[in-house]
């Protein structure tokens, strides 16, 4: 399989079940009736809490070899103020997720919209404690950020320390008027950011924020299957996250990509989906 994982912010969700999961799926049962589907998941839960030994232990028992877990750092740590302050901490989470061993991908730090370029020492103190054996990307909100002197700075800075800078696309859930309710909701709480295809380390994390309308992200899916095409050719590996405000659709929107890419020759597993299906279909 080419270095590709597809998959979705959460795995424990009810509603999927009889539709992207099998029927009668147990919530002991939907990490695993999961990682059948998809390949990869972000671990949101871990921004609010720092799960237990037994926990992880039974996250990495429950998959199969290729998955892949992509946790985001505690908000505890991310969102306390300065991060040099937090290195015995960030030290401490980081133990904890490599009990996961070789199933541990990229960890993620999302920074708030108020770490601002006049942080950066205190980013590079931090970064310069990370263990560089693991895998990290940044997820940068403040508008500043983007700006041309400062992403330079930035992915200058990522790159010498072998650090991903996270791809986040809100473009889907942006396009277009709406009175739509869960759509102005998501618009307030996604990150109002540019745009962007910065590589700066191994591996690529992507984030792409869709719409539930599945025919507003088809063409940017397309889109990004082009680009991902292009980065695995460049011997990158690439994790892509399919998020929707209405999870539902957020299992199809890796469909989209996943059989997008396979169209283009990238070699992606297309599991069978499971029976009954009600509404989904997934591959």
């Amino acid at each position: 399989m080419s270095n590709i994982y597809l998959g979705c912010a959460i795995w424990g969700y009810r509603p999927w079940v009889g539709q992207f999961l099998p029927a009668a799926t147990s919530n002991a049962e939907m990490l695993k009736a999961y990682a059948e589907r998809l390949t990869t998941v972000e671990i949101n839960a871990t921004f609010y809490a720092v799960p237990d030994q037994p926990t992880v232990l039974r996250w990495a028992n429950d998959t199969p070899d290729n998955f892949r877990f992509c946790p985001k750092i505690p908000q505890a740590i991310s969102h306390s103020g300065n991060l040099a302050q937090q290195v015995a901490a960030t030290k401490a989470f980081v133990a904890q997720m490599q009990l996961l061993g070789p199933k541990l991908g990229p960890i993620f730090l999302q920074l708030g919209p108020a770490y601002s370029p006049a942080n950066f020492s205190d980013l590079q103190q931090w970064l310069a404690a990370w263990e560089h054996n693991v895998p990290l990307a940044v997820e940068v909100r403040h508008r500043g950020w983007f700006a041309a002197q400062a992403t330079q700075r930035l992915n200058g800075l990522l790159a010498e320390h072998g650090v991903g800078r996270v791809l986040v696309d809100v473009r889907p859930i942006n396009t277009g008027a709406t009175k739509d309710q869960v759509i102005l909701d998501a618009r307030r709480k996604k990150p109002s950011v540019p745009y962007h295809v910065d590589v700066t380390a191994p591996f690529v994390l992507l984030r792409f924020m869709g719409h539930p309308d599945l025919a507003l992200d088809q063409p940017l899916l397309e889109q990004w299957a082009d680009t991902i095409v292009a980065m695995l050719s460049d011997g990158l590996t690439v994790y892509a996250f399919m998020h929707c405000p209405v999870e539902e659709r957020s299992p199809e929107m890796c469909e989209i990509l996943a059989q997008a890419l396979v169209a283009r020759g990238i070699d992606y597993p297309l599991p069978t989906p499971p029976a009954p299906i009600q509404q989904l279909s997934m591959f």
